[in-house]
């Protein structure tokens, strides 16, 4: 007997050290583990999940530990859980080179003081973070940047395998800065189903080439953003800007990057990808599925705003539609080269062309299989299109409802638009709805797949 509880005790012990144990500290104003955010989190070890109670917590929360492989450290809030900086703060939550953690559910408010307001600040290169379901609002700098969520990848490690979904940031004064932004060495990312509006500059931004990464490393890259919606970003109110300038969703200097099944509506620019720095570019960029609308400018841009700025190089639009851009539906800036627009639907206003070339040295346009309506009824603007039609699309309701009447003749007139490096189709294997893509043995134009 006694030697059965002995073997009993050791495959217990060894049954502890492989599992591991992890636990549940909660955080409160009153009658709880701790009364501090802060003070929960630096309590937790890797596995621990740090639950905060309803509650208004004024202070700034600083996650200085990592998880570990299938044992995050997670900071999760309850209905009504709120960091508020108020009384003085500059990041709401902040996690600098920890790797293996987990925000879920805050709502971060009114961070304005200091150089530039963070609602989440994520630095260094840290990796393994996921962002989820969490609210920042009124983050503002009355004279200078603030951001609402930041990935500044800062060393030669790169911050890396990123997860940023279904967050809300609004009604925030960004100065020249973002609502939500990845720059420098970011790599391995997905942003997707976040809701961002009513901001004062733009709502999705992957950067690269500012000086914020090691030299070599300085891209955001290798991601995927997709099923976001962006609405109502403009610069019309931020101090700092003159013009009404600001993007929906912007790739500045990014490379390979797929931007997919968003709807982006009511901003200043829809979708950009350009390069501000002269000599550098953005590459390898496909923005496919989306639904873009009512932008101030034109739906769709790429290339440098200046002929001296950087290029765009291997653009990829298909299987878009957009709906009157107030300057266009797609419009090349400077120095683009290789860029593809095909199946797309193309609603245009009254006085503008659907296709504008704007700047100097666009090179390489293969434009082929749009639809168009709106506009001109024989030409899509800057460029031929082979087979491009000047036809009603029936689109159920624009802008509200971009997706497809019955007895569109976008139904089934698709072509191939071919396929990517890693043999997938172009224009993918879903359309905006999560569908298949592909219908009837044949694609449809436009981001929606009738069915």
């Amino acid at each position: 007997m006694k030697t059965i509880t002995i073997l009993t005790t050791a495959l217990l012990v060894i049954f502890c050290v492989n599992k591991g144990w992890s636990s549940t500290i909660t955080v409160a104003p009153s009658g709880a583990d701790y009364s501090s955010v802060q003070q929960g989190v630096d309590a937790a070890n890797p596995g621990d999940i740090v639950v905060v109670k309803a509650g208004v917590y004024h202070e700034m929360v600083t996650l200085n530990k990592s998880g570990s492989e299938n044992k995050y450290i997670t900071l999760q809030g309850e209905a009504g859980a709120v960091i508020d900086g108020s009384e003085n703060g500059n990041n709401g939550i902040a996690i600098f080179s920890q790797n293996y953690i987990k925000v879920i559910g805050m709502e971060i408010q009114n961070f304005k003081s200091g150089r530039s307001p963070v609602g989440i600040n994520v630095r260094g290169s840290s990796s393994h973070i996921e962002l989820r379901n969490n609210k920042v609002h009124h983050i503002e700098n009355a004279h200078g940047n603030a951001h609402g969520i930041a990935f500044y990848g800062t060393e030669l490690t790169p911050i890396s395998d990123i997860i940023v979904d279904g967050n809300e940031i609004r009604n925030c004064k960004l100065g020249q800065s973002e609502s939500l932004v990845l720059n420098g060495n970011v790599t391995d990312f997905v942003v997707s189903n976040n809701v961002i509006h009513d901001n004062d500059n733009i709502g999705i931004d992957f950067i690269g080439w500012e000086r914020t990464g090691p030299e070599g490393f300085n891209q955001a890259r290798n991601g995927v953003c997709y099923g976001n919606t962006v609405y109502n970003i403009s610069t019309k109110t931020n101090p700092t800007y003159h013009d009404l300038n600001s993007d929906g969703i912007y790739v500045d200097g990014g490379r390979d990057i797929i931007i997919e099944k968003n709807i982006v509506y009511n901003c200043d620019i829809g979708i950009e990808i350009a390069s501000e720095h002269g000599g550098k570019s953005t590459e390898n960029i496909t923005v496919r599925n989306n639904f873009v609308s009512g932008s101030y400018q034109a739906n769709i841009m790429t290339g440098g705003y200046a002929a001296n700025r950087g290029s765009a190089i291997n653009i990829i639009i298909v299987n878009n539609t957009t709906y009157q851009g107030r300057e266009g539906e797609v419009a090349l800036q400077h120095n683009c080269d290789k860029i593809v627009i095909k199946n797309n639907i193309f609603y245009g206003e009254s006085d503008q062309a659907y296709l504008q070339n704007r700047g100097t040295n666009n090179i390489n346009v293969d434009v082929d299989n749009n639809l168009y309506f709106g506009q001109s009824l024989s030409s899509p603007g800057s460029w031929t299109d082979a087979h491009g039609r000047f036809v009603d699309p029936l689109l159920v309701s624009p802008y509200q409802n971009m997706h497809l009447k019955a007895g569109s003749p976008a139904i089934d007139a698709g072509i191939d638009t071919g396929r990517a490096a890693d043999g997938k189709p172009l224009s993918g294997t879903e359309d905006i709805d999560n569908q298949d893509r592909v219908m009837n043995g044949r694609i449809d134009i436009g981001a929606d797949e009738y069915k």
